[in-house]
Parts: structure tokens; C-alpha cells; sequence
């Protein structure tokens, strides 16, 4: 029974970051489809805190090669800020969980500024491309998506 669960629980787990993928690579509007919540990065994140030990390091860097042949970057961009961002979020579990929904979301804006951060980073060693504003809006954009992303899960996870 206890088994049975644990698949269920995975189940749910990996078809929700199929559903981020495909969300991630949509585009919102036409003029600014630069500007879109990280779905993997705050699913990951949530994720994380809620089953540490079946979501960590090795899912965020799998991830993270999907969604760099899905896009075509560089091999390992994605890999490496997801892997680096699941590091810090496994590493700091019990002081973010306990936290308020809305210093959370403070803290998701942190996360998602260090993980547009390691990705300019990457790209700028590779092909000198130049620092867009649009960097600080997907920050805020994340910070705001935490808390309807956490709202939505309690109220799936009570169903």
C-alpha cells in the first residue's frame, strides 16, 4: 500500500513537470514572450519542499537538459542553474518551509534572480550577449506566481 502511494505521488510529480515544460515553452503574448513565469524553476522549487527526498539535485539537472534541448541553448546552461538552485533550496528546506507564503514568494524572487543570473552568465562566456531588463521582470514574475502556485497545490492536494 505504502508502495502504491509513493507511485502515485511520483506520478503526479512527473506529469506536473511535463505540464511546466510545455507552459515554459508557450509563449504568453507575441511582443513579450521573454516575459514568463520560470514553471520549472518554482514547480521544482515547490516540489522540493514538499518531497525532498524523490525531487532533488538529479531531477533539477535532468530538467535542466530537457529544457536545453527543448530550447536549443547550450548544452548544460539549464542543467547547471537548476541543479545549483535545487542545491540551495534542499540545503536551506526547513528555514524556507515554515516561512510565510509571502516572504516565500520574496525568497522565489532571490532564487529566480541567482537562477536568470547563472544562465546570463553561461550565455555571456559563450556568446558576449548583452544584460535585458527582462531578467528582473521574469524575477518578479516568479515571485508573484509562487503564491497561486502554492494555493492551487493545497487545494489539489486536498481533493
Amino acid at each position: 500500500m505504502h508502495n502504491k502511494f509513493n507511485n502515485y505521488k511520483l506520478w503526479v510529480v512527473y506529469s506536473s513537470f511535463i505540464i511546466a515544460i510545455f507552459l515554459q515553452i508557450i509563449p504568453f503574448c507575441p511582443r513579450t514572450w521573454n516575459v514568463h513565469p520560470s514553471w520549472i524553476m518554482i514547480l521544482l522549487i515547490r516540489w522540493i519542499t514538499i518531497l525532498p527526498n524523490q525531487v532533488n539535485i538529479g531531477t533539477g539537472f535532468t530538467l535542466g537538459l530537457i529544457i536545453d534541448i527543448i530550447v536549443d541553448s547550450t548544452l548544460g546552461t539549464h542543467s547547471l542553474s537548476l541543479s545549483i538552485l535545487a542545491y540551495l533550496v534542499n540545503r536551506n528546506i526547513y528555514f524556507f518551509r515554515y516561512m510565510p507564503i509571502w516572504q516565500q514568494s520574496f525568497v522565489i524572487i532571490f532564487l529566480s534572480f541567482i537562477n536568470q543570473s547563472i544562465i546570463f552568465l553561461v550565455k555571456f562566456l559563450i556568446t558576449k550577449v548583452l544584460c535585458t531588463p527582462e531578467i528582473f521582470w521574469n524575477c518578479l514574475l516568479d515571485g508573484g506566481s509562487w503564491p497561486f502556485l502554492v494555493l492551487l497545490m493545497h487545494k489539489m492536494h486536498r481533493n
